[in-house]
């Protein structure tokens, strides 16, 4: 195998902090149990919203201060039914991972596209050179 030049190892040690960055973002942001939704699953009087069809999801925008605020707004708001506990959870692991899926990808497609900058630098400079190596005899 080659070994790698000083631009390509400047290029793998930014790649992985990065993505060392990448993870911690994606770790962060991932999404936490909310305890006022938690508290409106729990609720009887929110039996309505939990057995809404999810063709009427996006009808019910509620007012501040209504019963089952939380729970109602996270409902219209990403246009999801939640009907029990897990439910939530599920909702909340598939918005991580599409969260994380998203993040990997911008990473990837960002360090992809300086690498392919960077070779196609070099391999003009590799041309200006020869250029000027054959001018010179």
């Amino acid at each position: 195998m080659k070994k790698l030049n000083t631009a390509q190892r400047f290029w793998l040690l930014g790649s992985l902090a990065m993505l060392a960055t990448t993870v911690a973002i994606i770790f962060m942001q991932w999404p936490l149990r909310d305890p006022e939704v938690m508290a409106d699953l729990q609720a009887s009087e929110c039996a309505q919203w939990r057995e809404l069809p999810a063709a009427r999801v996006d009808e019910a925008w509620p007012m501040t201060g209504d019963a089952c605020f939380a729970l109602r707004t996270l409902m219209v708001r990403d246009e999801v039914v939640i009907s029990s506990m897990d439910d939530y959870d599920k909702y909340r692991r598939a918005t991580g991972i599409k969260r994380a899926f998203r993040s990997l990808l911008t990473w990837a497609s960002i360090m992809g596209g300086i690498y392919v900058i960077a070779w196609v630098n070099s391999r003009i400079a590799a041309k200006f050179l020869e250029l000027k190596t054959r001018k010179s005899r």
